[in-house]
């Protein structure tokens, strides 16, 4: 259940149901939303599950569509409860994709009915949830018995975290950065001159980056090109001088890192870490320290403690060495993503499925001890943590600061603004 694999099958024409006169078209329109459904357009994908539903209303396998579709929607999430209620009231093992004659939710259902209600802080009701989904389980299947029972301990952990709320101050970092887009993963350079972030456009997300000149961000500039991206870059951070940007690529198949030069006039195009770094196997985002000897990274390859795990690779004769897997203080049987190495190498802050968690990933800290091992990780608190997933939170000085993105209904300039936040 860590990742979501959703197999669409478009079967040949010999293996299609005889649809009727009146259904031909509707299955035309399915397979049109299924596209969009399965490449993680919902934004996309809702309009014509929507016009379905208003001509299936018992169809439990389209409600089920618009439950996820809406749980995947920043500022709609609350509406996928209603869909995903109707959803598991009919529910079928033998669920088949790919076809508008399949009325039965698949038992997901109770897995993403669990995940909306715990969304929207209905905690009794997502455990009950959980443990229903639990049920459907084989008896065999640790892996996942194990993740379930980790989120129905959630539950119990947003309470009271939740009843012990932090303190922090936000500032949104204004129009000049954010825009009526959803604007995201914002990372800066030690020096703090140089800020890069991602903005979604129409067809692709872009690269952005803007400089401090004398106290104010100039307007930023899409970089993409440069780079040679097609879209499917997502930054990771900069150098400490601002001249060097690392990446991820992720093709939805492979996720390798990239790197890439500014020569004082443009930008490079980016060019992939050695093979110790990037292999077969997923490398989601790496972060460099600041004196850049020290690449800490997030990889799921054989030989972790389970799912993503963290990894730290130091640079032998001018080139990143054989990585080292940072330990089971840090890494959970679950997944451990978007890691930041600050404090000359001391503190590190990464999100997390696992360790006291309040929901989907949390965002934590640890610091290295005189022994060389990293305390207990600490939950940053409720509410820089909410019930959902919060991903990434670039650090900045010795932790005291740092930039995330976040979607606030009511007021903000677009879908998710760029914030700094000065933790207490």
């Amino acid at each position: 259940m860590c990742k979501r694999i959703v197999t669409l099958i478009v079967a040949s024409v010999f293996l299609l149901p005889v649809y009727t006169q009146e259904m031909r078209p509707l299955q035309d329109i399915f397979l049109e939303a299924e596209y969009f459904f399965v490449t993680g357009e919902y934004q996309d994908a809702l309009p014509y599950y929507l016009q379905l539903y208003e001509k299936l209303p018992e169809n439990a396998n389209i409600a089920y569509r618009i439950g996820v579709c809406y749980l995947n929607i920043k500022g709609k999430k609350n509406l996928s409860v209603e869909y995903l209620e109707a959803a598991v009231r009919n529910m079928s093992a033998k669920h088949k994709e790919g076809t508008i004659t399949q009325t039965s939710a698949p038992y997901d259902a109770l897995y993403d009915l669990a995940l909306a209600y715990r969304i929207n802080y209905q905690f009794d009701r997502a455990k009950e949830t959980f443990m229903r989904f639990s049920g459907t389980l084989l008896p065999d299947d640790r892996k996942n018995i194990d993740f379930i029972n980790h989120q129905i301990k959630t539950c119990d952990t947003a309470k009271e975290l939740i009843a012990m709320p932090v303190s922090y101050t936000e500032e949104n970092m204004g129009g000049v950065i954010n825009d009526e887009k959803s604007n995201f993963n914002p990372v800066i350079s030690a020096d703090g001159k140089t800020l890069a972030y991602m903005v979604s456009m129409k067809f692709y997300d872009a690269i952005m980056l803007t400089k401090l000149i004398n106290g104010t961000w100039s307007t930023p500039v899409n970089i993409t090109p440069e780079l040679e991206s097609d879209g499917d870059m997502y930054i990771s951070c900069l150098s400490s001088d601002g001249k060097m940007l690392y990446l991820s690529k992720d093709d939805n198949f492979n996720s390798d890192l990239y790197t890439c030069f500014f020569d004082g006039v443009r930008w490079g195009a980016s060019e992939p870490l050695n093979k110790n770094i990037n292999t077969k196997y997923w490398e989601s985002h790496g972060f460099v320290s600041e004196q850049g000897d020290i690449l800490i990274f997030a990889s799921d390859r054989p030989g972790g403690f389970g799912g993503l795990d963290l990894y730290i690779s130091k640079k032998t004769g001018g080139d990143w060495g054989i990585p080292s897997n940072i330990g089971p203080e840090i890494n959970t049987p679950f997944n451990e993503d978007r890691p930041f190495l600050i404090n000359n190498g001391k503190t590190l802050f990464f999100s997390s499925q696992g360790h006291k968690n309040i929901g989907g990933y949390d965002l934590f800290r640890s610091d290295l001890q005189s022994n060389n091992l990293w305390s207990t990780p600490e939950n940053l608190g409720y509410p820089v943590n909410t019930t959902d997933d919060d991903i990434f939170f670039m650090p900045e000085g010795k932790g005291e600061s740092g930039y995330y993105s976040r979607f606030r209904e009511s007021e903000g300039y677009g879908k998710e603004d760029i914030y700094r936040v000065t933790l207490k």
